[in-house]
């Protein structure tokens, strides 16, 4: 019994661990759900700043704390009140972007898109069970922009 049960434990890091492009299960809120509650976390304690960055496309509600151009790039910090898995939901019902690729792996997750003649790379962490913080990159719309490359690969 013992053993099945650490090859469960075992086959659910795996998949926990491996990003793709398929839908999230409805079983993998369950391990969100055991962040802190985003009521103790602060998700709007840094000043909010404009965000007029052509091609950034964010959730409804996001609050931007920090944007910072770097030559053709233009970096952005936020918080909304989503979890990874809802933000790739949010990308994925989108109408007005076309998605490139998109990976989560529970905790976190990455969008690539095309907006409005730019492309758009967005990583959603995790902060708290309903939470993220979002680190997005801006640039011109080309493979060698130097955007972010996707960390599983």
């Amino acid at each position: 019994m013992r053993l099945r049960a650490l090859a469960a434990v075992a086959a659910l890091a795996l998949v926990a661990g491996c990003g793709g492009s398929e839908p999230p299960a409805s079983g993998n809120r369950d391990l969100l759900a055991n962040l802190p509650s985003c009521d103790r976390v602060p998700l709007d304690q840094e000043p909010e700043v404009d965000a007029a960055v052509p091609g950034l496309v964010l959730p409804d509600g996001a609050r931007v704390t920090s944007v910072v151009e770097q030559g053709a790039l233009t970096s952005v910090a936020a918080t909304v009140r989503m979890s990874p898995l809802d933000v790739r939901a949010h990308y994925e019902q989108r109408t007005d972007i076309e998605l490139l690729r998109v990976e989560d792996e529970i905790f976190e997750t990455e969008v690539l898109a095309r907006t409005q003649d730019r492309r758009m790379y967005l990583r959603a962490g995790a902060l708290c069970s309903d939470g993220a913080t979002l680190t997005v990159m801006v640039g011109p719309d080309s493979d060698d922009a130097g955007l972010p490359e996707f960390r599983s690969g």
